[in-house]
């Protein structure tokens, strides 16, 4: 069989944090648009569940979905018996938690890892928080890679390219605030390249997630963050056509996750306690129930009761904000949970040992916002503070939360603006980077090469969308999963009204050719 890889000898993936693919437009992000002109995209690039960043940044780092690396979102409780929830957002988070979880803060192999087990180097430079930084580059310094966050320079490693970097670019000691996307891009242009000429790197800006939440989608704010980070982008495909090993670099542009709108806050904590149910943030005296607050609250049972579960879930079910919901799977391979009217959790690709004993997806919807954009959705109230009604969301399983970018440009990749109409996925990420490269996976990885990208990859295999459903006293949850070959991946899931399923006229499992 001829060897499709491309000959790349670097691969450089740049984030956008919090970008939905249907906001790109020649008159906010110029640079964007010209560069899928010329290259190649998806057209249904998906993250995961939980649709939250630090989820999602390791699940890019590890090509694996949250059921193998156990980061179930920005928080999760670890059943490690500490009664908390495990958090993600500084580095000590994750340091503490590596020593106090079973099989550690991740339970599947970072690039950093992979690629110094190979011989290869990794950089990781972002305007990121403490959390995602450590997510994408787990333990790099550790293996000898290198990595640097100009929002937070006291993390970066090694020390003597920290020290060069705080230098050359006269970084504060607390950091960049304003223009940290294009600092981030010039620290890895001018700095860690003419050191290091990395194999891979990332390169990570969150601005457009926060200008998201806080101003919402298509607001000023929002677009003008958009603009910021464009030319950033802009910045590195520039300095890429100047180097003389130009032909020999693969850029990927992508994003953890979209947004939908907030229309309404709720206190899933509120409707448990009104139904007698003892529930809280930490364990304690009198508390059954450990939850997280989010889009997708998650529920823990300190000691397992079947009836407890079911108390909890009616408790739920009777809202007007419920929305599509997941517990374990009744038996193996089965797509219905162990109470009825729950979906099965394996369909999310976020069945770890960590994972909740249930899952609540809340009520959204494909309404527009002030702005023109479409998706709103419910969120509970305690996880989004001083975010206000009418700001971005995400972590759920609403389409737009879920839809994500994928752009690519360089040597070996299709080119002329094509656009592949299979699935792809955050975790198929690093599989492909390794593709590239010609370096072999890590066992851990569960995502995909995406060689239908590749220039010389063959046919593109059209998706087979397949539709599940669960019912209980009228209420129907729905999850919609496109399958390419033996990949899964999920589009969107939400909770079908009695309106929606007698227009629908469906089977309770429906596949459909797309």
């Amino acid at each position: 069989m001829a060897d499709i890889r491309p000959s790349a000898l670097h691969v450089i993936v740049v984030g956008i944090d919090g970008l939905r693919p249907d906001m790109i437009n020649e008159v906010t992000m110029p640079n964007l648009a010209a560069m899928k002109a010329r290259g190649v995209s998806s057209k249904d690039h998906r993250t995961v569940f939980p649709s939250e960043t630090r989820g999602a940044l390791t699940a890019l780092a590890s090509g694996a979905r949250p059921a193998s690396t156990g980061v179930l979102g920005n928080e999760f409780h670890a059943r490690d018996g500490s009664g908390r929830l495990t958090g993600t957002d500084t580095i000590h988070d994750w340091r503490a938690g590596d020593k106090r979880l079973i099989g550690g803060m991740v339970t599947a192999t970072n690039l950093s890892e992979t690629l110094a087990k190979n011989g290869r180097s990794f950089a990781v430079v972002t305007s990121s928080g403490q959390g995602s930084f450590t997510a994408l580059n787990w333990r790099g310094a550790d293996w000898g890679q290198s990595g640097y966050n100009v929002r937070h320079p006291a993390i970066g490693f090694p020390p003597e390219l920290a020290v060069d970097i705080a230098e050359q670019h006269r970084v504060p000691a607390n950091g960049f605030d304003r223009g940290a996307e294009k600092q981030a891009v010039a620290v890895f242009t001018d700095t860690v390249w003419p050191a290091r000429k990395p194999d891979a790197a990332i390169i990570w800006l969150t601005e457009v997630d926060s200008a998201s939440h806080r101003y919402g989608l298509g607001a000023e704010g929002m677009l003008a963050s958009m603009r910021d980070c464009d030319a950033a982008i802009g910045n590195l495909l520039e300095w890429r056509d100047k180097q003389p090993e130009k032909d020999e670099i693969v850029i990927f542009v992508t994003s953890d996750h979209g947004h939908s709108t907030i229309v309404e806050f709720i206190s899933v904590g509120d409707a448990l306690k009104e139904a007698g149910i003892s529930a809280g943030l930490r364990s304690g005296d009198g508390i059954d129930v450990l939850y997280r607050r989010g889009r997708a609250p998650g529920f823990w049972l300190r000691k397992f009761d079947k009836g407890l579960l079911q108390g909890v879930f009616d408790a739920l079910a009777v809202q007007p904000w419920y929305g599509a919901t997941f517990t374990r799977a009744i038996e193996p391979g089965s797509h219905e949970g162990i109470l009825p009217g729950t979906l099965a959790l394996e369909l999310t690709g976020a069945a770890h040992p960590r994972a909740p004993d249930l899952y609540l997806n809340l009520k959204g919807d494909e309404a527009d916002n002030d702005f023109g954009v479409p998706g709103t959705s419910i969120c509970d109230a305690g996880s989004y503070s001083g975010i206000p009604l009418g700001g971005g969301s995400h972590g759920g399983l609403h389409r737009s939360e879920l839809a994500a970018v994928l752009i690519g440009e360089g040597p070996g990749l299709k080119s002329g603006g094509q656009v592949i109409a299979s699935r792809t996925a955050i975790y198929d990420i690093a599989p492909t980077v390794l593709e590239l490269l010609g370096v072999g996976r890590a066992a851990t990885m569960t995502g995909r090469p995406m060689t239908e990208l590749f220039e010389n990859g063959g046919a593109i295999e059209a998706p087979v969308v397949t539709e599940f459903t669960a019912s209980v006293d009228g209420k129907t949850s729905r999850i919609v999963i496109g399958h390419v070959g033996g990949s899964a991946y999920v589009d969107e899931a939400d909770l079908l009204t009695e309106h929606a399923q007698a227009d629908a006229g469906r089977p309770k499992v429906a596949e459909l050719q797309a």
